[in-house]
């Protein structure tokens, strides 16, 4: 007898899985935060890290989690993207920093990949009945998943036009990207990208230390899109959990 490829799963399994999913993203993301604080030979690790944020978004978020056994359009363009920005992402690394317009693809794509990744996010959470601790967690890796996609197009755009960011001294302004100990480099992945991963995360919490300023119209626009993306977000996610904060008991439980 043939057994079939794959079998539906179970209400209960789907949620055993979604529940590894919100705990491996957080623990994913809070690992290429931490490489952010080391040396530079570490922080070559968070770009590991990037790519596998972004595999393992794209194949979970991509009709696993909602137990699709076939894949519609929709699953089909989103698992297509995830594989754009994975090749964007190595492409943007290694080619030379001269060719700054190697990142414009990145730039675009990561834009597109983590909006459409947040909002199917947002949709699984959905499908909890109520809520548990596992699903505080799903909700708070997203929120790093967009700080660190946000570092992630800051960067980019550096790259791009180099001098968007500058760090406020007391001598002046200056850049806040450089390479490791002052050696000039070749390629991106070499460039020293912590402060701007750390800016990202200021404008997304609307905290404004006023270290680190925008200096070009787009990296304008893009630091007051962080800021009103981060304030958007916990709106949005803090409907989805109040509105399942009671279960079927009449209380919160956790796992």
């Amino acid at each position: 007898m043939i057994r079939p490829l794959a079998a539906p799963a179970t209400p209960d399994g789907l949620r055993r899985r979604r529940h590894r999913f919100y705990r491996r993203l957080l623990f994913l993301c809070l690992l290429v935060m931490l490489s952010l604080a080391f040396p530079q030979t570490l922080r070559l690790a968070g770009s590991a890290g990037y790519f596998l944020i972004t595999l393992f978004t794209t194949v979970e978020l991509g009709g696993f989690l909602a137990g699709s056994v076939a894949r519609d359009w929709g699953d089909r363009l989103y698992l297509a993207l995830g594989g754009a920005n994975l090749v964007a992402q190595l492409y943007w690394l290694l080619t030379p920093e001269s060719r700054r317009l190697s990142g414009v693809p990145l730039l675009l794509i990561t834009t597109l990949f983590i909006g459409w990744s947040l909002v199917r996010l947002l949709r699984t959470l959905g499908r909890e009945p109520r809520v548990t601790r596992s699903v505080v967690v799903g909700a708070v890796a997203g929120y790093l998943l967009l700080g660190l996609s946000g570092g992630l197009v800051l960067s980019v755009l550096e790259t791009i036009q180099p001098g968007s960011f500058l760090a406020n001294t007391a001598d002046g302004q200056a850049a806040i990207v450089r390479s490791h100990a002052g050696v000039p480099t070749s390629n991106h992945w070499e460039l020293d990208f912590a402060r701007i991963n750390y800016f990202a995360f200021v404008s997304l919490t609307t905290t404004g230390y006023g270290d680190i300023t925008p200096a070009r119209p787009p990296a304008r626009m893009a630091s007051v899109v962080l800021g009103i993306t981060g304030p958007l977000y916990i709106a949005v996610i803090l409907g989805v959990l109040i509105n399942r904060f009671k279960g079927p008991e009449g209380g919160a439980s956790g796992d």
